[in-house]
């Protein structure tokens, strides 16, 4: 039975927690307490020197070690003493750091074995070159064995990739928390390596709020190894190594960042400045920005081009958001024509960061020339994913054939009909707008290698003249049209069951339109050669 005791430990400056460690002390052997204070905004850190390793797991799992740790930024962490003087004997920068004898706020002078640390850095600095060195030449056995076996099996080369990062990960909780967290899946320890390195975030695209499409990859290629299945993804060799190469540059910095602690004996505290950068001066763009902003989660957002027309300017917008969808989009374009009138318009485009990921094999063309820096508007967290670029990367117009083909018939139906003598006009409206829609997709995809979503007519339009500005020439056929052009396409993308009301001249517009168009499309895939002669029938 322990001696009841008053203990104060002013330099907590925490009441709540000051009453757990005082019972702490009463009921179990408690050999020394450490304790750091750190700026604001990282972790301070509490490490409790107890006798048993099964006092110190069974403690660990306590909720109110979580609850400190969420309400007042202060990790605990119970470390039993055989363990804590044999990664002292190591040389553990951690240890090194954390456990001086400055942040001693207890110790029970009746049991035995406390840690003391009374060299200074020029004893210490052959320890701390022997755990770093320790380090790289582990890690360079890792690397070394993705290169031999990189002209090999495809799972081997990702499989090693998955063992790298995940040593990577084992360094780097070792040297900010102090332990290891080998039992839990690799998608939980980058997201609590996060509250410690907010950097970590630029490396790993989410799958969702707490998976990723690296540490997915890595599954699906052990399962297809399991199953004697290949996965071939050879195109993300170079994304999963630049990865792996960040975070060894994050254990690089926080070896250094040690180093620096130890020697001094004291923290430099880094001032963070938070960087806001200046509204846009276009009053009109700021007044895009802030209604998309108001509407929607926005991660990022590009301004990738402008063009300015017979007094109008438009402004081209990539949306990096979730549940942006089409119908979203549409109100946001209503709401800012309200607000800004027929002078300016916006061409919105949003996807999810992760789906952009998962496509880039097919669109990264498009979107690589988009998310760019210097197009970069908004940011939502300076921590957001960089994407993982697949190198090589070569576009390829996968499916063509199932575009160009549906948008010729559809121009061979409304030709049918515009030249029956009858002059029968039933569901040409119709037909010419999926003409008009199927045009504008497929000629966006062979121009871009983008494929968009069932945007309004005037976006896939705007999108058109993004892709190859010549198509410009044709805008006068739309700005003579009998009536509003894009308000009546988007009336007719829908069945309406009644009598069509069209005459010749007004059909006269529509074939014109759709002439011209189908001859940009022809010449574009048949002329230049983009299909096989069996593919264009």
């Amino acid at each position: 039975m322990k001696t009841s005791k008053k203990l104060s430990f002013p330099k907590l400056e925490n009441e709540f927690l000051e009453n757990i460690l005082r019972q702490l002390v009463n009921q179990h052997s408690i050999i020394q307490m450490f304790f750091t204070r750190q700026p604001s905004f990282v972790f301070s850190y509490l490490i409790i020197h107890i006798e048993k390793n099964i006092d110190a797991q069974e403690l660990q799992q306590n909720k109110w070690v979580k609850k400190v740790r969420n309400r007042y930024q202060i990790d605990v962490y119970f470390i039993y003493s055989e363990r804590l003087h044999h990664r002292f004997s190591l040389g553990h920068p951690f240890i090194e750091f954390y456990c001086q004898p400055s942040s001693i706020i207890y110790q029970n002078k009746e049991l035995e074995n406390p840690l003391i640390i009374t060299r200074d850095w020029k004893k210490y600095k052959k320890r701390f070159n022997l755990f770093q060195d320790h380090f790289h030449h582990d890690h360079d056995l890792h690397k070394s064995q993705i290169h031999l076996i990189s002209e090999g099996s495809s799972n081997s080369v990702f499989t090693s990739y998955a063992r790298l990062i995940e040593y990577d990960l084992e360094y780097l909780e070792d040297l900010y928390l102090g332990n290891k967290s080998a039992s839990l899946p690799l998608d939980e320890r980058i997201n609590n390596l996060i509250e410690y390195i907010p950097d970590i975030q630029k490396y790993f695209v989410r799958h969702s709020q707490n998976k990723f499409y690296l540490t997915d990859l890595f599954v699906k290629v052990k399962e297809a190894t399991t199953d004697g299945e290949e996965i071939y993804k050879e195109e993300m060799y170079e994304a999963v190594g630049i990865t792996e190469q960040s975070l060894y540059h994050l254990i690089e910095k926080r070896f250094d960042e040690l180093k620096k602690l130890i020697k001094k004996g004291l923290f430099e505290r880094h001032d963070v400045v938070c960087q806001i950068d200046d509204k846009p001066e276009d009053v009109i763009l700021s007044v895009g920005i802030e209604t998309i902003l108001n509407s929607v989660e926005v991660e990022q957002i590009y301004l990738y081009h402008q063009i300015t027309d017979h007094e109008k300017t438009t402004y081209y917008l990539m949306l990096i958001a979730m549940g942006a969808g089409n119908e979203k989009l549409k109100l946001i374009t209503q709401s800012l024509k309200s607000k800004i009138g027929e002078k300016y318009d916006f061409v919105l485009l949003s996807h999810s960061r992760y789906w952009i990921q998962t496509n880039l094999y097919q669109f990264q063309s498009f979107f690589s020339k988009i998310m760019q820096g210097k197009y970069l508007t908004y940011s939502s967290n300076e921590y957001l994913a960089e994407f993982h670029w697949e190198v090589p990367h070569n576009p390829y117009h996968a499916d063509l054939h199932f575009y160009y083909k549906p948008t010729k018939d559809i121009a061979l139906q409304f030709f049918i009909i515009v030249n029956d003598t009858k002059e029968t006009y039933q569901g040409l409206d119709s037909l010419f707008t999926l003409f008009f829609m199927s045009f504008c997709r497929t000629y966006i995809f062979i121009k871009t290698y983008y494929l968009p979503n069932y945007l309004s007519n005037q976006t896939l339009w705007q999108l058109c003249i993004y892709a190859d500005p010549d198509l410009r020439k044709y805008n006068y056929l739309i700005e003579q049209f009998w009536t509003d052009f894009f308000p009546y396409l988007d009336r007719h993308r829908m069945l309406h069951h009644k009598l069509s009301e069209l005459n010749k001249k007004e059909v006269d517009q529509m074939n014109v339109i759709v002439e011209k168009l189908m001859s940009e499309l022809h010449n574009l895939v048949i002329e230049d050669g983009l299909l096989l002669p069996f593919e264009q029938d």
